[in-house]
């Protein structure tokens, strides 16, 4: 046990995920990382340090997670703030998508993450309290071309969180949402930001993470400017919306990208699951 509230991060091992659990440590919690690679995962925590530790998790397998929320608890802690960040963006056309791929990306980005928060919450609602923190995407408010099912996937990520929130009102237990634009990580790997916009930062979506959690908000935009603009021109006539997505380039986001780097991390994604689906004894 530890003196220190308990957050675990998904998708812990790299990314936004890791700087999430850098800037939570330094605010005095306790930090479980869990991630598919549990050598990876391990090797972030140790460069944490004393304060973090590693557990493998595979967020679309519901056994698995309750196997570790349930130890988690009787270990380490109460679980006081847990961040739904584990995800996949594959970009390219809809038309010419993998359907196993898109198939991975509602899993992993929308099926899992109800399941997973459902097993959480139910801790948190024994005892009154607790924060889900849910990372989303600009995506969700303004759907992009080349990133149909990811975009499809993180505007429900944004609806359930939102319903959750308002029943949950009264528990002492939270739901928040963070929606980044595009951040230089590995899901964002050989992209070019539109016109008029630069890529995000792990560090950048760390601390609206960590704003989250003791925001009386719901949601939080990154940058916190976007939030309000992507809203008001979703009100505008799409040939007005298609007028202005011309003027800044957006589709290089879902469209353009360098093709050997987005091949490169689509392997990775396969790989992955491959991973996942071989025998523990293996």
């Amino acid at each position: 046990m530890t003196g220190r509230p308990v957050a675990v991060i998904t998708g812990g091992a790299r990314g936004i995920g890791r700087a999430i659990g850098v800037a939570l440590i330094a605010r005095g919690y306790r930090v479980v990382l869990g991630d598919l690679d549990l050598a990876v995962t391990q090797a972030t925590a140790a460069e944490l340090g004393p304060h973090a530790s590693a557990v493998r998790l595979d967020i679309t397998d519901l056994a698995l997670v309750e196997e570790v929320v349930a130890t988690l608890e009787q270990t380490v802690g109460p679980i006081a703030v847990w961040i739904n960040n584990a995800g996949i963006m594959p970009t390219g056309r809809f038309t010419e998508q993998d359907p196993w791929l898109s198939g991975r990306v509602v899993d992993v980005n929308f099926r899992a993450l109800v399941t997973v928060t459902g097993v959480v919450v139910a801790h948190m609602l024994e005892r009154n309290a607790g924060t889900v923190v849910n990372i989303a995407s600009a995506t969700g408010i303004k759907p992009m071309a080349g990133l149909a099912v990811y975009s499809g996937a993180k505007a429900a990520n944004l609806a359930f969180s939102d319903s959750l929130r308002r029943e949950l009102r009264g528990t002492g237990v939270r739901i928040r949402v963070v929606l980044p634009n595009l951040v230089a990580t590995d899901l964002g790997a050989g992209i070019t930001a539109p016109r008029g916009f630069r890529a995000l930062t792990a560090d950048d979506v760390a601390m609206a993470a960590v704003r989250a959690i003791g925001s009386r908000r719901f949601a939080v935009t990154v940058p916190g400017w976007l939030g309000p603009l992507l809203r008001l021109s979703r009100l505008l006539p799409h040939a007005v919306q298609d007028w202005i997505d011309d003027r800044v380039d957006s589709d290089r986001i879902g469209l353009g990208g360098d093709p050997a780097t987005r091949a490169a991390y689509l392997r990775r994604v396969r790989d992955e699951d491959r991973e996942r689906d071989r025998p523990s004894d293996a």
